[in-house]
């Protein structure tokens, strides 16, 4: 991991923490590693900094040189290294026909790695008779990405049942680099519109498992899974369920019962598993 990085700053950053979670590179500034010493995640700042010249060459080794192979997701504010950590990116913004189309004059870089915590779904898992459609919400950075890989995974391997990853960043398998079951499938990097309504016609699957919903179209394809006898395990950003429903989208597809269970996580573990009367006591 970290191959586009110098030694010099690999070295340093591995020396920093016997799990790393984040590391955030700003010109000019020192480097900041979130990370586990086996007791409690923090951050801690390096005695090292880069300039601008150096996180140019940064980047163009985690693009392996070639900007327009990093295009689509790069004008979405990231890339994703072939070992599956995802590089916020942090500069220029460059519109064309008030539409997004890349970003330039890189200030800074944060890189978010994906951790594998098998088991970790399995307090869930105990609890359930059967399948069932899932919301996993927590605010950023409290295990929602790891938490619902490592559910699909059970879902398959647990159930037996056909699973389909919809790896949005290439998070979830991370290039074939995480176990996700037996009876698994991954569409890599296709938007969710795509990978629902393709994934279910192509792959007849039973669940579906997709990271962070975001907008109405989202929510769209969700719900066109739940129409077509699918299940859906998911995430989003949310601190707790009122929160959740302040957002208009999202607050619809609960409404109408799209979810089974929403579990809120708090530092990687289940804190809440709301059920429907939970829910529609608040509408």
């Amino acid at each position: 991991m970290l191959d586009f990085l110098s030694n010099r700053l690999k070295t340093e950053i591995f020396s920093s923490f016997a799990t790393i979670y984040e590391v955030r590179i700003r010109a000019d500034k020192p480097i900041t590693v979130k990370g586990c010493d086996g007791i409690r995640v923090y951050s801690k700042q390096l005695n090292c900094k880069i300039d601008r010249r150096e996180l140019d060459q940064i980047f163009m080794r985690l693009c392996n040189h070639s900007i327009f192979s990093v295009e689509s997701s790069l004008k979405q504010g990231f890339i994703t290294s072939k070992y599956g950590e995802r590089v916020g990116v942090c500069g220029e913004v460059v519109i064309s026909d008030r539409s997004v189309v890349s970003i330039k004059n890189f200030t800074s870089l944060c890189i978010r790695f994906p951790n594998c915590a098998y088991g970790c779904s399995d307090p869930l898992i105990k609890t359930l008779q059967n399948a069932v459609s899932c919301l996993v919400i927590s605010p950023p950075f409290h295990g929602k990405t790891t938490f619902i890989r490592d559910l699909g995974r059970a879902y398959s391997d647990n159930f037996g049942l056909n699973v389909l990853f919809v790896d949005e960043r290439d998070e979830l398998g991370c290039n074939g680099s995480f176990n996700l079951g037996k009876s698994s499938d991954v569409i890599r990097f296709a938007n969710k519109e795509f990978g629902f309504y393709n994934g279910i016609r192509a792959y007849n699957p039973d669940v579906i498992i997709t990271d962070e919903i975001m907008d109405a179209t989202d929510c769209k394809s969700i719900e066109f899974a739940k129409s077509s006898g699918v299940m859906v395990v998911a995430s989003a950003h949310a601190k707790n369920l009122e929160n959740l429903l302040k957002k208009k989208d999202l607050s619809s597809i609960i409404k109408n019962n799209t979810f089974d269970i929403i579990v809120l996580l708090n530092k990687f573990k289940i804190e809440k598993i709301y059920k429907e009367r939970d829910w529609l006591n608040l509408f």
